[in-house]
């Protein structure tokens, strides 16, 4: 029988083994993975937030607009309030849509500049943020919310601001972006 100071006397080299280095170089290729991956989240993460900055420019200057667009002296006429446009009105005419978003992209409105982040392009709205849709990242969605009857189970319906729509009233607005993953981010609900 063997005794237990048989085992003892086995002698082991000093440091650590090959098992152990093998075991250290694992831990600094995690640690070098997991701040690369930190880094690119990170990245993404200040596209969304300036995604997300450039859908709360266009709410602040459709508000503020919002303000003032039914007096006669507004600084913006294509997107004044109380002109009515005839009922087969093109995307260009004077009292819809249309006509007051091109006239927010071509004058000198500080939102004529924005940048999509995730294409470097100009911000372009969409119908839907959809998650499988790749290229609706940073795309901005306006919805028009109009109100339902009193004691609905909804009080509004949402439905997507177009170009041929009269803006000729109060509108109450909903603006979303879209984020990495095609989902809406909510930006606010306003009245313009």
């Amino acid at each position: 029988m063997a005794s237990s100071t048989d085992h003892a006397s086995e002698s082991r080299p000093l440091g650590p083994s090959s098992t152990d280095k093998l075991f250290m170089a694992f831990l600094v290729l995690v640690v070098i993975a997991v701040t690369l991956l930190g880094v690119v989240n990170y990245k993404e993460a200040i596209k969304t937030e300036t995604s997300k900055s450039n859908g709360e420019a266009w709410v602040a200057w459709l508000t503020e607009t919002g303000t003032t667009r039914f007096e006669s002296d507004t600084q913006h006429p294509a997107c004044q309030g109380g002109v009515k446009p005839p009922a087969n009105a093109k995307a260009d005419t004077p009292g819809t849509w249309g006509a007051c978003l091109a006239h927010i992209m071509s004058t000198s409105t500080e939102l004529k500049d924005q940048i999509n982040p995730f294409f470097n392009a100009p911000p372009h709205f969409v119908a839907a943020c959809v998650p499988s849709d790749r290229t609706l990242m940073g795309a901005i969605l306006l919805e028009d919310l109009m109100p339902t009857p009193p004691g609905s189970a909804t009080p509004f319906v949402a439905s997507q601001l177009v170009e041929t729509d009269a803006i000729d009233y109060k509108m109450q607005l909903r603006l979303s972006v879209c984020d990495k993953g095609g989902y809406a981010i909510k930006v606010a609900e306003f009245e313009f």
